[in-house]
Formats: structure tokens, sequence, C-alpha cells
């Protein structure tokens, strides 16, 4: 199953394991961080996964719902990467993978068909100079796509008062505020991520945003990735390993 370059990876908490290779943009935490943020309901039917990398985020929503789960993903290689982890877990009769632009988004999908969207978009604008390689800037880059792009994509997916999920840094928090709020949604919960207590600057902002809701948000309580003696917080340690 495994390619030259290829590991497998443990998923403790979900008790699966997913395929990443060092040639590649492998998942981080904050992977993991909107993972544990999505909110899933009974009457949720459909949900799509964005920049959907290797699949790491419908794999770990896959833990907590037996709902269809589809994942679009540009690049080829990640989406060979992400089927191979699907039905290593036993999970291919739930998860569907897509090797597709965005910007193409209308060619294969309905408008209006889900009723949870999650998006672990590219943070960086495409005008910073980089020498990191191709696979791994067009993960983390606005090469193919920028946030404008993809709230729009978002917009024609999503059901009426359907629920985006989105991780993003910290610094472009109210640009993705106002992208989204000039797109019909309304952010209803956000949380902003520290590396420690004793950071002053976040580092991620995980955020839900409603279509067509006019809901206030909350903004919750601060995320520390570790603690005050350089450990994984409490917080952090259930993202990983559960309540066990």
């Amino acid at each position: 199953m495994l390619k030259p370059s290829e590991r497998i990876d443990e998923l403790y908490r979900e008790q699966m394991k997913i395929i990443q290779s060092s040639e590649t943009f492998s998942f981080s935490v904050d992977a993991l961080l909107l993972g544990d943020f999505v909110k899933l309901r009974k009457r949720d039917r459909n949900i799509m996964d964005l920049c959907s990398g290797n699949g790491i985020i419908p794999l770990l929503i896959s833990y907590r719902t037996d709902k269809k789960i589809d994942a679009v993903e540009i690049q080829e290689r990640l989406c060979d990467m992400a089927e191979r982890s699907v039905e290593m877990n036993g999970k291919t009769g739930q998860i569907s993978v897509y090797n597709l632009d965005i910007k193409d988004i209308k060619s294969k999908f309905n408008h209006s068909t889900y009723d949870v969207i999650t998006v672990n978009p590219p943070y960086f604008t495409n005008n910073q100079p980089v020498k990191i390689g191709d696979a791994e800037r067009t993960a983390r880059h606005e090469i193919h796509i920028d946030l404008k792009g993809i709230v729009e994509a978002c917009r024609y997916l999503i059901t009426n008062k359907g629920r985006l999920y989105m991780v993003h840094r910290a610094e472009r928090s109210a640009e993705v505020f106002a992208l989204l709020h000039n797109s019909g949604f309304r952010v209803r919960r956000a949380r902003y991520v520290y590396n420690d207590p004793q950071s002053k600057e976040a580092m991620f902002i995980v955020i839900e945003a409603i279509f067509n809701s006019n809901a206030y948000v909350d903004v919750l309580k601060s995320f520390y990735i570790y603690d005050t003696v350089g450990t994984y917080s409490p917080e952090m340690l259930e993202v990983y390993y559960g309540n066990d």
C-alpha cells in the first residue's frame, strides 16, 4: 500500500491510521483542532471538506458520524494518498475523494447541497517569496485559489442555515470575518489558538459560520497547545487521545 517516501501515522483518539509522505505537505495541529471544533447534528445529511490534502479532516469526522463525506483536493498525489487511507480504515462507503480544482466546483456538485462544510485553506498570499517544494507551496500559499474564491465556493455548496468550519491564521481573522459576512455567512463561534499561556499573539483562529443567519458571535475561551512547562496542555491531549 505504501509508496516511496510514505509512512503510516496514527490518529490515536479515532483509532485510525493515515498515509503521509515526506515529499508532500503533512497535516499539522491546526487540522486536528479544526476536526475537533466541528459540531455534527443528527439532521445533517451531507458533509464536504475542501482543500482536503491527504484526507485528514474527513477521517477525523468519520469517527463521529456515519453520514456521507465528500472531499475535494487539487493535488493528485494527495488525493491518491487520501483514497488509500480511506480504504485502509474501511471508510470507502462513507468518504469520497475528488481530484478537483475548487474553481471548478460547479461542474461536479450541485448548489445548496451540504449542511456542513469544513476547510483548512492555504494560509498565505501568493506574493511572498518561498523556497519550499511545489507540493507544500500549493498547500500553504494561495496559488490556485485565494480566500475569497474559497468562500464563494462554500456559499455555492452550503444549504440554508448550513454551517461552515474553517481554521486560518489569526492575523488574517479580520479578512476572514469580512469575506464571510459579505457572502451571507455570520460567524457564530470563534476560538483563538495560542502556542502557550505566555504567548502574546494567537497563532490560529477556528470558526463556525452559519449561512443566512443573524446569530451573534461567541468568542470562546482561548486554546493553548502547550502548558507553561512546554508539554501538551490538557485540552490538546484530549484532542490527540480523547478523554481516557
